[in-house]
């Protein structure tokens, strides 16, 4: 019964199942900070999140937080909600489950993922709606490290089918900068090396290239790992597999992810160049966005357009997340 917590959640009596139409597919990825049960896992460091730990994280603060993200997660898309999401920091598919059946019952959603080697369980998924898309299948892409003892979320490889296309996404959650960028920066080097050789690979074998490559990469587009590894390059500029579709906003000093009083691009979508072969599923010009509403954010100070997190300083101050989610909208050619 580990999976279980004692949450009473009273639903308005309104459900609705219906097959989404919609001219535009809307991806988005989204750090939503540490959803966590407060169930012990012996196998995981996660006695933070219990009730007798320090972030007291009771059943009432399990649910504000899905509450949160599910208001979130309800205003993407016009107000339609993704119809694709990844979804990175997640200790459980099962949290997300019950966050759909619980707070998201307008549609189909379904969820995939793994647990992963993470020392502190956080893991990625994929939340999509089955009544636009066919899964096809998902597995994980492990990343290993062979000169030390680190363990990292795996990443996270969806293929689904979108009429006659198959759409591969992948979520990313690469090791962070703990430790500086001296000592961290060779293992986001061995996350980017990890996902160029399985995406490269996958190339050969798809007729067609439409990969989707969403997360919390801990880097911005300019580093090392993004930049020369994995070559996510300019959309203006580009001439190889892959596109960063941030570039532009991080160049202009815009970010998800408020550190020091500083803005940095973290959260990335990056796509390949078969959504530019003007057949098919196409990317949608000048689509991708932070998304961002008063609701969620800081609206004045010093962190005036950043995201409201769940702690601040420490204290429990019942926010959405610590990083913005991040969209683009693609289409099919007709």
């Amino acid at each position: 019964m580990k999976y279980i917590f004692n949450i009473t959640i009273i639903l308005t009596s309104f459900t609705s199942t219906f097959a989404w139409v919609s001219d535009t597919i809307y991806v988005a990825s989204w750090n939503v900070e540490n959803l966590f049960d407060n169930i012990d896992d012996p196998d995981k460091n996660d006695e933070d999140f219990l009730e007798s730990g320090n972030k007291n994280w009771t059943n009432e603060r399990i649910f504000n937080k899905m509450k949160n993200l599910a208001d979130v997660i309800s205003f993407m898309n016009e107000n339609k909600g993704p119809d694709i999401l990844g979804l990175i920091e997640i200790e459980h598919k099962y949290l997300v489950e019950k966050l759909i059946v619980n707070f998201l019952p307008n549609r189909n959603y379904h969820v995939v993922g793994y647990d992963s080697p993470d020392a502190r369980g956080i893991d990625n998924y994929l939340m999509y709606d089955e009544d636009i898309f066919e899964l096809i299948e998902y597995n994980k892409i492990p990343i290993i490290f062979f000169d030390e003892e680190y363990t990292t979320r795996d990443i996270l490889h969806v293929s689904l089918k979108y009429i006659d296309e198959i759409i591969d996404v992948f979520v990313n959650h690469w090791p962070s900068r703990r430790g500086g960028e001296e000592r961290s920066n060779p293992r986001r080097i061995n996350a980017a090396s990890t996902l160029k050789r399985y995406v490269d690979s996958l190339s050969v074998d798809r007729e067609i290239n439409n990969f989707i490559i969403v997360g919390d990469f801990n880097d911005e587009p300019d580093n090392y790992s993004l930049n020369n590894i994995l070559s996510a390059q300019k959309l203006n500029e580009y001439d190889g597999l892959l596109v960063n579709l941030s570039w532009e906003m991080y160049e202009e000093g815009i970010g998800t992810h408020l550190y020091n009083n500083e803005f940095n691009m973290l959260d990335q979508i990056i796509i390949s160049n078969g959504f530019f072969d003007k057949a098919g599923i196409e990317y949608v010009d000048n689509s991708f966005k932070i998304v961002s509403d008063d609701f969620f954010i800081h609206t004045e100070g010093k962190k005036k357009g950043s995201i409201i997190p769940s702690f601040e300083g420490g204290k429990y101050i019942g926010g959405f997340a610590d990083h913005l989610p991040v969209a683009a909208r693609f289409f099919i050619v007709k």
